[in-house]
């Protein structure tokens, strides 16, 4: 069974014990949607994701770097490694389900090898204490579990809704997609008023119909 952090203390107690907070990460992702807003509809409509993704990734390491966290990009998956080295965060784009401790989300898009083998050390970690040595790992950030910080825009009346979790995947799921999670930290929701939205971005009046309720 997953692990949910939703309520507001204890999401703050976990991501303390993992040595972040809800404002430094919120404070990444709210950097990266302002960087997001630059595009315009004459980019291209991977565009806006793209740089979403990639400033989140860079923001996260530029908080977290000057408290002894540490940048690697082992097979080209971008991490933050953690000062005990013991764990690593990356980031990915959601499913709607993204941010809803009632649902289970996914990965947005399929994964690549160098992803899913991550996703593998963690499975071993859980099952056996630690992860099956790989004779051919000399990258920083090589082998050790991943946390993946999951995102999700959603379309508002007043613009756009930013939806994100922090959570360990213990397993892989169909089509190449990440879909099996150990624990999940649910973040409280970010509303960007006046924030057009993207092509890109879901629809929050479709899809998923169920009561939304902030926890705290």
């Amino acid at each position: 069974m997953t692990v949910v952090h939703a309520e507001d203390l204890g999401v703050r107690n976990r991501l303390a014990e993992l040595g972040l907070s809800v404002e430094a990460i919120e404070d990444a992702l709210r950097r990266a949607e302002s960087e997001r807003n630059f595009c315009t509809p004459l980019d291209p409509v991977s565009l806006p994701g793209n740089i979403f993704w990639g400033r989140t990734i860079r923001f996260l390491r530029e908080t977290y770097i000057r408290d002894g966290w540490t940048s690697a990009s082992p097979s080209n998956v971008p991490l933050l490694v953690a000062p005990s080295g013991d764990f690593a965060i990356t980031a990915s784009s959601g499913s709607s389900e993204t941010g809803y401790a009632a649902l289970t989300p996914a990965t947005r898009y399929p994964k690549g090898n160098a992803v899913m083998k991550r996703v593998e050390a963690n499975r071993q970690l859980l099952l056996f204490g630690q992860a099956e040595p790989q004779p051919e790992q000399q990258d920083a950030g090589d082998g050790i579990p991943t946390w993946f910080l999951l995102y999700h825009h959603s379309k508002t009346d007043q613009g756009t809704r930013l939806h994100a979790e922090l959570s360990f995947p213990n397993d892989t799921g169909n089509r190449g997609k990440i879909s099996s999670w150990y624990e999940r930290i649910i973040l409280p929701w970010i509303d960007f008023e006046g924030f057009a939205p993207f092509v890109d971005d879901a629809d929050d009046q479709g899809g998923i119909d169920i009561p939304i309720e902030r926890l705290s």
